[in-house]
């Protein structure tokens, strides 16, 4: 259970708003979550989808901030698109934030339903096979939970990092879907590391020890701002992407970026495992950090030019954040 990520706030007048939060609106708001999501799980793969993708849609139209984002950014990396095709992308964005909630429901099924195509195994199992640390630096572009199914389609144990969501009960429903999931994926099932200060150190002695993989989330949404890709701010010294990026210098990890495509308006996606961004040692300095950092971010950012309307953060990015 996740629940320790989510300390009540003490019973005092001046956390009422933070206890009204708790104790109320974060229950409601998992109610509401939890009876769709239930209600998915008796359906068929697609029709759990297409679900979803009418709840993103409908959610979408009341989300103005949200929709203004996502316009913004779309005229950044579509300048020649018309006001109908950003408006087409804007869509097709809010129904794949559905699909992809409606997905959870059906997560466990994605395997022995042949819903997953891998492309470039070569580049994650060719450091396996060498003995290498390996970290691999997923992306929320697409269903990023299929890089779970697929890292263990491919027989590779592997340990992840995940995202301290919202509230608790939405953390919740999210476990247990994973949960299902890893039960189904067997022996090579992910092992969860949660998103705590130890969590760098776990990852460390993962890698160093050569037992398993590291998934690690580099475009990750963390107060009030997505850390990768740059596009267009300034490099920082922070986020998922500075972190995977020392910890492949310190260990020696290849550094492979994955996403995986979804294909069509369908719960069908082609994992994508890219070739290895280079990284030096430890020890070289911060001018030497942030060329590793600019190199591994203009991955991120062609894969998310490429497929604008299927990352799942571009209705939180800020280019001022």
């Amino acid at each position: 259970m996740v629940d320790h990520l989510y300390p009540a706030p003490p019973w005092r007048w001046t956390e009422r708003q933070a206890l009204l939060r708790y104790w109320v609106r974060d229950p409601l708001q998992g109610l509401a979550d939890w009876l769709p999501h239930q209600a998915m799980r008796a359906l068929p793969t697609e029709a759990a989808s297409a679900f979803g993708a009418r709840m993103g849609l409908r959610a979408g139209r009341k989300r103005q901030v949200g929709s203004d984002r996502v316009r913004a950014l779309l005229r950044l990396l579509r300048p020649e698109a018309s006001e109908a095709e950003i408006e087409a992308l804007l869509a097709a964005h809010w129904a794949h934030v559905g699909r992809c909630f409606g997905e959870f429901a059906a997560l466990s099924r994605f395997r022995a339903e042949g819903r997953i195509e891998v492309v470039g195994a070569e580049h994650v199992l060719g450091p396996r096979e060498a003995g290498q640390p390996l970290i691999v630096a997923g992306l929320h572009v697409g269903n990023w939970e299929v890089v779970h199914a697929g890292l263990a389609q491919l027989g590779i144990p592997f340990h992840a990092i995940y995202q301290r969501l919202p509230n608790r009960f939405r953390m919740r429903i999210a476990d247990r879907a994973r949960g299902r999931s890893r039960s189904a994926a067997g022996p090579q099932a992910a092992v969860a590391v949660a998103p705590t200060l130890g969590a760098v150190f776990e990852a460390h002695r993962v890698l160093e020890s050569r037992e398993a993989a590291l998934l690690y989330y580099v475009d990750e949404f963390w107060e009030g701002r997505v850390h990768a890709p740059a596009l267009g701010r300034p490099l920082r010294m922070d986020g998922n992407i500075m972190r995977a990026v020392r910890l492949a210098s310190s260990t020696g990890a290849a550094l492979v970026p994955a996403y995986a495509e979804r294909l069509g308006e369908a719960a069908r996606f082609r994992l994508h495992f890219l070739p290895p961004v280079p990284v030096g040692p430890q020890g070289r300095g911060r001018a030497a950090v942030l060329e590793d950092i600019a190199a591994l971010d203009r991955v991120v950012e062609a894969v998310v030019r490429a497929h604008p309307e299927q990352w799942f953060m571009a209705h939180v990015f800020q280019p001022d954040r």
